[in-house]
């Protein structure tokens, strides 16, 4: 057993890398027991002439129709759905989307657009080409792109589509390996023993609410099993080095939300309703899995900054219909790179150890980036860079949430020093709201209650190569809002453009006396 927890830990912590061309295409089977979409098909095959099509399973996960004060699910998303496709490669790929019905389909465009290398249509069919993996959306026929499906939408549901090219994963076991203990569907999976690995065999399994993790273990969902149910650790000190990883999905559709849930439970007793929550951890990754249907957050590595012992959430997307369904929150020592977080809350809270190249949709409720935990850091940086919003859309108006960069009057202490907002597309050509709406204080019409962040200045952070496609369809002025003891200053703004024009002059902003020494420049190399 010592020894092959010492394997175990080698590769918990060996990079990806040493892939090449050759490792080729992984496109897996149909999950057995589950039904795949009714709205889509999807085929791939390698760039490479001569290549054979091959059919990946179209997952899909969708808003149920059960009202928001019953479920929690909003209810004017009722009936929407999202087809997902995940498969593995090192290299080009064609992918060719067709509706399942056999109605042809007219128009397409992948998002993020700098992405995709060619999307056409061809025979009513669309064809996209990716050049290296990367995660995508394509819009169908307008349905995102063509209308405002913010607040007032009336329209029927809506039914997207997303391509998962992955990276080759490293390190997937085999059911015969020293270590493995496999599951059957239907199985219950034991908690513990003298297994390094618990391997789910494709199909669809059910592990039930806060099914137990624990130190040096892996999880492992491969692209055809789904699992139902949460993951998490009970004890602090039991979280360290484990890895939850593959390309199937972990489900939290058969669960109740927790606020609705009989008997009531207290809200210290929410956690064990998040997909994934993991409490005191270092060493531990995240990679590769969907976690669709969240009953509340969906991913919690929590854990205090701890050097040379970092957590990565990777290449993991999030599908959210509920209240409540918060995407990922990094605590102070969890990377994620390379995710894809569609949420009707939250999508990301903007700590830990950087963020980088996550695509990020908002349709109801949610932010896109919450700085209202934003540290102030004297001994590293803190980067959120090349991060694309494809869609920030909204419910409502006059309220504290939605929006991109959002300081909600919410927190407290000085704040900002040391963290760089780098190469942001925001490309929503239909944005609900503002992109900017840093409240230390919230003022009206947002808020009657004047929520307010307790003291401690906001100041030293750059904003670098923000692109923004347009501005709000509802005319929302972008804000910065201080307060007396809790001031924003200092904030730098380096080629900051708005519909490709840049931006430069401070009455961009609508401010109080309490905002001062903003700084614009343009990108480096132009002219002023």
């Amino acid at each position: 057993m010592k020894h092959t927890l010492s394997l175990l830990t080698v590769l918990l912590l060996a990079p990806l890398a040493g892939l090449s061309a050759a490792d080729g295409l992984v496109v897996y089977p149909p999950v057995p027991g589950l039904a795949a979409s009714e709205h889509y098909k999807v085929r791939v095959r390698s760039a490479s002439d001569g290549s054979e099509w091959q059919s990946a399973f179209a997952w899909v996960t969708a808003c149920k129709n059960i009202e928001k004060k019953t479920d929690a699910y909003f209810d004017h998303l009722a009936g929407w759905t999202h087809t997902y496709v995940n498969f593995e490669t090192a290299g080009a790929v064609e992918i060719e989307i067709t509706r399942a019905s056999g109605q042809p389909i007219h128009t397409a465009a992948v998002h993020p657009l700098r992405k995709a290398s060619a999307c056409f249509i061809k025979d009513g069919k669309v064809l996209v080409r990716l050049d290296k993996p990367c995660l995508v959306a394509v819009d169908i026929d307008g349905q995102m792109d063509g209308q405002d499906t913010g607040k007032g939408y009336k329209g029927p549901p809506i039914h997207t589509v997303s391509i998962f090219a992955n990276p080759p994963l490293v390190g997937k076991p085999k059911p015969d390996d020293p270590g493995v203990l496999t599951v059957k569907p239907g199985e219950t999976p034991p908690s513990d023993g003298p297994w390094t690995t618990l391997y789910f065999l494709p199909g669809v399994h059910d592990v039930g609410l806060a099914f137990p993790l624990h130190a040096g273990r892996q999880y492992y969902i491969p692209g055809d099993a789904v699992v139902y149910g949460t993951l998490s650790n009970r004890k602090w000190g039991d979280g360290h080095h484990i890895r939850i990883f593959g390309l199937g999905t972990l489900s939290g559709s058969r669960l109740k939300h927790p606020k609705y849930v009989a008997p009531a439970i207290s809200e210290k007793e929410y956690g064990r309703y998040r997909p994934i929550e993991v409490i005191g951890t270092t060493d531990t990754r995240v990679e590769g899995i969907t976690i669709a249907d969240s009953a509340t957050h969906s991913l919690m590595l929590v854990c205090p900054y701890k050097a040379g012992h970092p957590n990565e959430v990777k290449w993991t997307k999030i599908f959210t219909w509920r209240a409540n369904g918060d995407g990922i929150n990094p605590f102070g020592n969890t990377l994620i790179e390379d995710c894809f977080i569609r949420t009707q809350d939250d999508s990301l809270y903007v700590n830990g150890l950087g963020i980088r190249r996550t695509v990020l949709w908002n349709d109801a409720n949610g932010s896109s980036f919450v700085l209202s935990g934003l540290p102030q850091l004297a001994d590293r940086k803190l980067v959120v860079e090349d991060c694309d919003v494809i869609y920030a859309r909204a419910k409502w108006h006059h309220w504290s949430g939605g929006r991109v960069f959002n300081m909600r009057g919410e927190g407290g202490r000085a704040a900002g020093a040391g963290v760089i907002f780098r190469n942001i597309n925001i490309e929503d050509p239909r944005p609900t709201l503002q992109q900017f709406f840093i409240c230390m204080t919230m003022p009206e019409p947002y808020s009657k209650d004047a929520e307010k962040r307790a003291a401690g200045d906001l100041s030293g952070i750059l904003f670098q190569n923000i692109s923004i496609a347009a501005p709000s369809v509802l005319g929302e002025p972008q804000i910065l809002w201080g307060q007396a003891d809790a001031r924003i200053r200092n904030l730098t703004f380096e080629n900051l453009t708005l519909a490709g024009k840049p931006v430069r002059d401070p009455e961009f902003f609508k401010t109080n006396e309490f905002v001062d020494g903003l700084i614009f420049e343009p990108s480096a190399g132009s002219k002023p």
